[in-house]
């Protein structure tokens, strides 16, 4: 048994440093600051955005890996997830960190049932469902920080910010009926 430890010890000490190290943790603040520093220059042209509509995925434990997949296999969309941002919600990345999506391609995405409501529309993305559940402080405040970073780059008015389910007439519940739309337009100045 002795001889066990030694050598477990031994192996041990000549690995790496690092590998006994936990990853250090993201930064959130930092990260979605940076993101945001960027919006003007995500990589293809920056086009005519004309309105913000919020989402939400309705699953817990979504990723935007695994939306960009199912939305490549779903739509046959090349460019795959069909929203511009994500915002985690701390189930499998940091609650509050944003993601950049479709955003970098430039490209409209398919996320409305009647797009000529909120044509040329951003769409943001929560990850989680706020028809069972709250939306953590976490998110919305890092919703707001996103929504007022592209309001303010593409000049887009607080009168043009909204919900999927107020766009499309309440034909979807999305982003739930616990996400707190009056708080959120109150905090991005557009008002109820």
């Amino acid at each position: 048994m002795r001889r066990r430890s030694l050598l477990a010890a031994a192996c041990t000490a000549l690995l790496p440093a690092h590998s006994h190290a936990r990853p250090p943790e993201l930064d959130v603040a930092a990260s979605n600051a940076d993101l945001f520093a960027r919006l003007r220059a995500p990589g293809a042209p920056l086009r005519d955005w004309q309105w913000i509509v919020v989402h939400h995925t309705a699953a817990e434990w979504a990723t935007l890996e695994g939306i960009d997949r199912y939305h490549r296999k779903r739509f046959g969309d090349p460019l795959g997830a069909e929203y511009h941002f994500v915002i985690n919600n701390g189930k499998k990345r940091a609650a509050g960190l944003v993601e950049a999506a479709r955003w970098r391609y430039q490209e409209p995405a398919a996320h409305l049932f009647k797009p000529e409501n909120a044509p040329a529309s951003i769409a943001i993305c929560l990850i989680g469902n706020f028809e069972e559940r709250p939306l953590p402080a976490a998110m919305l405040d890092a919703l707001v920080d996103l929504t007022a970073a592209l309001m303010r780059e593409c000049s887009i008015p607080g009168e043009r910010v909204s919900t999927h389910r107020v766009v499309d007439d309440k034909l979807t519940q999305c982003p739930g009926k616990h996400f707190p739309r009056a708080e959120y337009l109150r905090r991005i100045g557009a008002g109820a």
